[in-house]
């Protein structure tokens, strides 16, 4: 699948604020078996997908499936929100 314009620009926010070498991230990145993300991360992820693109994750839904990648986080921001307001 290509990358959408939300995938995009969460994998070079992911890449700039959690690795800061240079280094880029892809949709399928396994962002926590990688040590790319930790917990703390994960509300930090949430917090600029909230304020980016204004989709509110609910704690709920908040665990370690949902942040094994961008794909699956896109996933869980279009299961939750219309596609047009993160494409």
């Amino acid at each position: 699948m290509a990358d959408s314009q939300f995938s995009q620009i969460l994998c070079r926010f992911i890449a700039d604020a959690f690795l800061g070498d240079g280094s880029r991230v892809q949709r399928d990145t396994p962002l926590l078996e990688l040590n790319i993300l930790d917990s703390a991360a994960l509300f930090d992820v949430v917090d600029y997908i909230r304020q980016e693109f204004g989709v509110q994750i609910p704690v709920a839904d908040i665990h370690p499936e949902h942040f094994a990648n961008v794909a699956q986080l896109e996933a869980l921001v279009l299961r939750l929100n219309p596609l047009e307001k993160i494409a």
